[in-house]
């Protein structure tokens, strides 16, 4: 699944991504509103379409491992299906925003800022790239959505400090120029989600 088609898939949701954004910051009055508003969109629409590409990976590998003489063996099948793979990465990502409560009542940012940078000091790095790659390693109950959301907010409040003279114009082509990194991390991660799956199974090769 990782190939060309996700790539463009991928790319096609963010060319998306980026024209919601410039409705957005067209129609507001307020920077800060507007990245907030930014956040949320961005952060719950990448929580469903990259819960979809994770099934999809998980997919195609337990579809293509059917063809492998070794696991013709049934115990050999069994203990792949043991390593419950797919729980796994639900439980690391927390892809369903519907059960979050900061979506349910409206996000707080100042909250999220905490529970990003947070995550960042786990990491080390407040990358977005950096932080998807640890929480792949270790578990740290930091929904997907909560990630995104915090990773924009930082982004676009260092810009939004670092530049005086601000206009919706240039504030717009911050907001592309971030959604085009967020998209190679993105591809970049979900090349770790695709090894991840891969070494697991390697792993039972040796039964």
């Amino acid at each position: 699944m990782y190939n060309g088609e996700l790539t463009n898939e991928l790319h096609k949701v963010f060319g998306e991504l980026k024209e919601k954004s410039s409705s957005i910051i067209l129609d507001s009055k307020n920077y800060n509103a507007c990245m907030e508003s930014i956040g949320e969109m961005v952060s719950a629409r990448l929580a469903a379409e990259c819960e979809g590409y994770v099934i999809d990976l998980y997919s195609d590998l337990a579809e293509r491992i059917l063809d492998e003489e070794f696991f013709k063996d049934p115990e050999h099948l069994n203990a792949f299906y043991r390593l419950g793979l797919r729980e796994k990465l639900y439980e690391k990502y927390h892809f369903d925003v519907r059960s979050l409560s900061s979506y349910q009542k409206g996000i707080d940012y100042k909250e999220i800022n905490k529970l990003y940078a947070s995550a960042g000091s786990a990491a080390g790095t407040l990358a977005l790239g950096g932080i998807l790659k640890f929480s792949l390693a270790s578990v740290i109950s930091i929904p997907f959505a909560i990630i995104i959301a915090g990773a924009i907010a930082v982004a676009l409040a260092a810009y939004l400090k670092a530049v005086p003279d601000i206009n919706k114009k240039r504030f717009n082509q911050a907001v592309e120029k971030y959604l085009d990194d967020m998209e190679q991390d993105i591809l970049n991660w979900l090349t770790e989600i695709d090894c991840y799956l891969e070494e697991q199974v390697r792993g039972l090769y040796t039964l």
